[in-house]
């Protein structure tokens, strides 16, 4: 599995989508997510970082746009 993560419009549509980064795990995502945050001079809050581990987007992040991730299965079909 690996699990891509993005960048979206403030409402997470599939358009706005821009590739940020690949993790290996749902943990390395959080970690891309913030480290992304950071470079933007924000920071993840607990809530954002408990939607990214319920709901795999933030909803409500303080800077521009939202994050998202998800996870896709290798070597099938898609």
């Amino acid at each position: 599995m690996i699990i891509l993560v993005y960048k979206t419009d403030a409402v997470h549509s599939y358009a706005s989508r821009d590739l940020i980064g690949a993790a290996t795990s749902p943990e390395d995502a959080y970690t891309l997510c913030c480290e992304q945050a950071m470079c933007e001079g924000n920071e993840l809050d607990d809530d954002q970082l408990f939607n990214l581990q319920n709901i795999k987007q933030t909803q409500g992040y303080s800077g521009e746009g939202e994050f998202q991730f998800e996870e896709i299965e290798t070597d099938v079909l898609l």
